[in-house]
């Protein structure tokens, strides 16, 4: 049950594009991790937006003049195999590239997958079971 932070620019996305991002992030996420497809286990894919001015974005020692995303996806580990990387990284971007306003500049997507053991992982304040989450809801 992944956790799914964005980073953009202020006015990156809208409030309908976020619900869109959202929606798709965790379909997505669920499917790379191999999760059970409940509504428990959906409820605990988290996707946060964060916005940020575009002075407080840099490239290069510079203000960016293109638009900057970062996802930081944080899993279990063990959850995600080399391909379910490769896809995540992949339509990940597709899913916060085509949903991005148009500025006329490009867009980057900048995909970090952080794995975290199952012993460091907690919810509803018991330890998180990759094997759990992917039999039972």
């Amino acid at each position: 049950m992944p956790k799914l932070f964005v980073d953009s620019r202020k006015g990156t996305f809208t409030a309908k594009a976020r619900v869109q991002i959202a929606a798709a992030l965790t379909d997505l996420g669920i499917a790379c991790e191999r999760l059970a497809n409940t509504p428990k286990v959906r409820a605990g894919v988290w996707v946060f937006f964060a916005e940020h001015e575009s002075d407080a974005m840099f490239s290069g020692g510079q203000v960016a003049a293109n638009s900057l995303i970062r996802l930081l996806v944080f899993a279990l580990e063990g959850g995600l195999d080399a391909e379910s990387k490769r896809r995540l990284i992949g339509d990940a971007t597709a899913i916060l590239s085509e949903r991005a306003e148009p500025t006329g500049n490009p867009v980057t997507v900048y995909v970090v997958i952080q794995e975290v053991p199952e012993v460091n992982w907690g919810m509803y304040g018991k330890l998180v079971s990759l094997a759990a989450l992917r039999v039972a809801g």
